[in-house]
């Protein structure tokens, strides 16, 4: 009897513990689950006052993602994509057509693209075997933990040397020394870079050193950056320096260890946001301009390049490649005149050299418009016009500049201007056959002159072969009628 009372009891209790483990678990599934009462009311006014609206999501982009894109007004022009950045351009490099433009006009802190315009000062002010030496100004003068690539004060690099240290790793003592080098003083060198962008024609840059740090008095925009990109690809040096992906400064007269640079710019081969084409360009950043792009791009025989100011991390890339295909997919280039086609049928029929009369033609260079994938030439307008110092060609589509070209007016001078004759007499250039007959004679001369020996000596190899073929040829002919006389 007591041994099933207190085998119930020890059912009971058992059950009873078991129970009061379960409650907590219980209570706390619960608790993690619920919504308190007040929040539970005011969810449910919520849900009536949104119609069962979901409440968006918080937005990455910035404030100038949403910023109007200047050419998507232009009628029948491509859309063009949104970007992080606050300011940025597309420009064909050929025809200096702006395929895209997000207030390029407006001014912004450049950060260490500078060094665009001074590297290619640099190239036009000196010879690349010319050695700089380091000044202690050169290598103090720079702001601490600012990039630079270690040199020591009395140190001596090849100017060559010192283009790829401004290009590659952005070095600001570099810039320093370059400029002392080549004006004497840093003073002196900046405003040579703002002679420069002047006369690209930049209206809205002004620069106060050659390395970008900081100041609230050197400034430009993406538009006035474009020009000055592409007048520093129209370098050969330039271009090859600044699609560099690796270079080596040999040991110098105080460093016994080789320097080994590396681009920044991560669209270049093997680099973390590679760009098919991507043909170089310069990275900048500072606190006040935050990242600033400048990359160049070339497919199909086509040339672009982006600018891109003022946008807050990575992203810049991102963007960077949508407004190069924007720029390759959307755009086509047209030929409006080829001068490299006009000196091939020179060469091809020497005769045009020596009969052919001056005409403006013959001064003109190469030129191009880029206009929409599906447009044709029909659709360009021409807008003639006597400028300062040079007659231009305006084309137009949708009265949106899509190319242009200049002819001084020097040429056009001496186009005109009276040339003596045999007699003495005074006739105009453009109305004498006789008068332009020895420019012509002496641009067809230097041209031959510039034919290696190798090729004259294969022609006339050539010219003996023929000679003695026909030779053989006509004893064959002789001995086949000895052959049937007999």
């Amino acid at each position: 009897m007591y041994n099933k009372f207190f085998s119930k009891l020890f059912r009971r209790l058992s059950c009873l513990v078991i129970l009061c483990l379960l409650i907590p678990t219980v209570v706390s599934a619960t608790e993690e689950n619920a919504v308190p009462q007040e929040q539970e009311s005011s969810s449910e006014v919520s849900d009536e006052n949104t119609a069962g609206e979901e409440t968006p999501p918080e937005r990455l982009e910035p404030d100038a993602y949403f910023e109007p894109i200047q050419t998507n007004d232009i009628p029948d022009w491509p859309q063009g994509p949104a970007v992080w950045a606050e300011s940025a351009v597309v420009m064909d490099l050929d025809s200096g057509a702006f395929l895209y433009s997000k207030n390029m006009d407006v001014t912004k802190y450049p950060a260490s693209i500078t060094k665009i315009l001074t590297t290619l000062v640099a190239i036009e002010n000196s010879r690349l075997d010319e050695r700089v030496t380091f000044s202690e100004n050169a290598i103090f003068g720079i702001e601490r933990n600012s990039s630079h690539i270690g040199i020591r004060v009395g140190e001596i690099l090849s100017m060559e040397n010192c283009l790829y240290g401004m290009m590659l790793e952005s070095a600001n003592e570099v810039c320093l020394a370059v400029a002392e080098h080549i004006s004497g003083s840093v003073e002196a060198f900046v405003e040579l870079m703002n002679q420069k962008a002047a006369q690209l024609g930049c209206t809205n840059t002004h620069f106060t050193n050659p390395n970008g740090l900081p100041d609230e008095n050197h400034y430009t925009t993406a538009h006035d950056m474009a020009l000055i990109a592409q007048a520093a690809y129209a370098n050969p040096t330039f271009r090859k320096v600044c699609q560099t992906n690796i270079y080596c400064i040999p040991t110098t007269n105080v460093c016994g260890e080789q320097r080994w640079l590396n681009n920044h710019h991560k669209m270049l081969p093997e680099k973390d946001y590679f760009y098919e084409g991507c043909t170089g360009g310069k990275t900048g950043f500072t606190q006040a301009a935050l990242n600033t792009l400048v990359t160049y791009a070339e497919r199909n025989g086509r040339r672009l390049v982006c600018v891109s100011l003022r946008t807050n991390g990575p992203q810049i890339y991102t963007d960077t490649a949508s407004l190069l295909d924007y720029g390759f997919q959307n755009f086509q280039n047209i030929t409006i005149h080829s001068r490299s086609s006009c000196a091939d049928t020179k060469f091809l029929y020497p005769s045009i050299y020596f009969g052919e009369p001056c005409t403006v033609d013959n001064l003109r260079l190469s030129c191009f418009a880029t206009i929409p994938v599906g447009a044709t030439a029909e659709q360009v307008q021409t807008v003639p016009a006597i400028t300062e110092g040079a007659i231009t060609r305006t084309y137009l589509y949708n009265q949106y500049q899509v190319g242009q070209e200049s002819i001084p007016d020097t040429a056009i001078r001496k186009l005109l201007s009276p040339v003596s004759d045999n007699s003495g007499k005074e006739t105009s250039s453009a109305d004498s056959s006789e008068a332009i007959k020895l420019p012509n004679m002496e641009t067809a001369t230097n041209l031959f002159k510039q034919i290696p020996i190798y090729i004259y000596l294969l022609i006339l190899l050539l010219v003996a072969v023929i000679i003695m073929e026909i030779i053989l040829l006509h004893k064959r002919r002789k001995q086949k009628k000895r052959r049937k006389s007999r």
